[in-house]
């Protein structure tokens, strides 16, 4: 038997004034770092991370970031790295932030991506229209398939060695996110970035400033610039982002996707 509409006002004023559910939030992800952070602590090196899903606050406050000028990807990562990452082992971020700027950018993006599985799970989906039939497809992309991992060539805890033209040699290391947020800062011109790339890769034995190590590598030659940026750059490991081929499901020719870590988060 129906309820009378008083009856029924009854139990709908019960129900909309009970507490609204609370939403599950997905379990944190952990990443595997490539190389991680020596813990001063502990005395070891910490290489598993957490991080957490992103959400409306976190997309609305980096929306706002991007309407800075000059803001560089580098700095971007950053502020979103802040906002994502809980801990690097027994390093608790919210406690000391800047430590993510001593990551490896090849970490850094392992994180990135670890943020975008604890958002959405292993598969995105996005719509694309097909270039030859315009149909809109919906193409997914698959994080543990469609991106190949660049592997370090040496180990990244290491300095490495390059032999410069007259038979000397440097020691050079990783780029971290302060150091891409340094170069990126630098200028616009490849000349000057590539002084900032010899200058952050390049290790001392002293703690010589970064005056010195400037005016050494500007005073260097092009040749040996040219050897160092090279040995740099030849030699970023981490997850690798290509174009995504699909099939349409109309035409049945391939449509490409060329996808970057930001559209993929928020595309």
């Amino acid at each position: 038997m129906s309820l009378e509409l008083s009856e029924q006002a009854e139990v709908f004023n019960e129900a909309i004034a009970d507490d609204p559910p609370e939403m599950g939030k997905p379990a944190p992800t952990t990443v595997k770092l490539l190389c991680g952070l020596w813990d001063t602590e502990t005395g070891k090196w910490q290489d598993q991370a957490i991080v957490s899903e992103m959400t409306g606050e976190d997309e609305e406050e980096l929306d706002r970031l991007t309407t800075q000028d000059n803001l560089s990807y580098a700095d971007y990562t950053s502020a979103l790295l802040r906002r994502a990452v809980t801990s690097v082992g027994g390093i608790q971020v919210a406690d000391n932030p800047s430590v993510l700027d001593n990551l490896i950018i090849g970490d850094r993006d392992l994180l990135f991506m670890g943020v975008i599985r604890a958002t959405y799970g292993n598969i995105r989906s996005f719509s694309v229209v097909c270039p030859d039939c315009e149909e809109k497809n919906e193409i997914k992309v698959n994080l543990d398939e469609d991106f190949e991992m660049d592997n370090p060539k040496s180990d990244p805890r290491e300095t490495r060695t390059v032999t410069l033209r007259n038979g000397n040699t440097v020691k050079i290391k990783y780029l971290t996110g302060g150091d891409a947020s340094s170069i990126a800062s630098s200028g616009d011109t490849p000349a000057v970035q590539n002084t900032e790339i010899v200058v952050h890769s390049v290790v001392w034995d002293d703690d010589r400033s970064l005056a010195v190590r400037k005016k050494w590598a500007k005073a260097l030659s092009l040749a040996d610039r040219k050897v160092i940026v090279k040995a740099v750059l030849d030699d970023q490991p981490g997850p690798r982002l290509e174009e995504v081929n699909a099939p349409c499901a109309y035409c049945s020719k391939d449509i490409s996707m060329v996808l970057d870590w930001v559209s993929l988060l928020f595309g």
